[in-house]
């Protein structure tokens, strides 16, 4: 599969915009520091990756909290930690 041939095209063009305001001029593959960890600028192949995962973990923990359950502290770790690869605050 090509790069034009990814999905969320959309969604890699607002992340690309939020990584040259929060990382700067950092080029993809390289390490820059965002709200306390450190992150890799994402190629889009791996954004995608990325952000599918996200959006699964984020079902979960959205249908949790509708559901009125105690959210586990891991759960809330590990949506935290794939939000920040993709430099979004929750």
């Amino acid at each position: 599969m090509s790069e034009t041939e990814l999905p969320h095209k959309k969604e890699y063009r607002e992340y690309l915009i939020r990584a040259e305001k929060e990382l700067g001029s950092v080029a993809v593959g390289q390490y820059a520091k965002w709200s306390g960890q450190l992150v890799q600028k994402l190629s889009h192949r791996e954004f995608v990756e990325r952000y599918d995962r996200y959006l699964e973990i984020r079902r979960t923990y959205d249908e949790i909290l509708r559901q009125g359950d105690t959210v586990n502290d891991a759960v809330v770790q590990l949506l935290n930690e794939h939000a920040a690869q993709l430099l979004l605050k929750l």
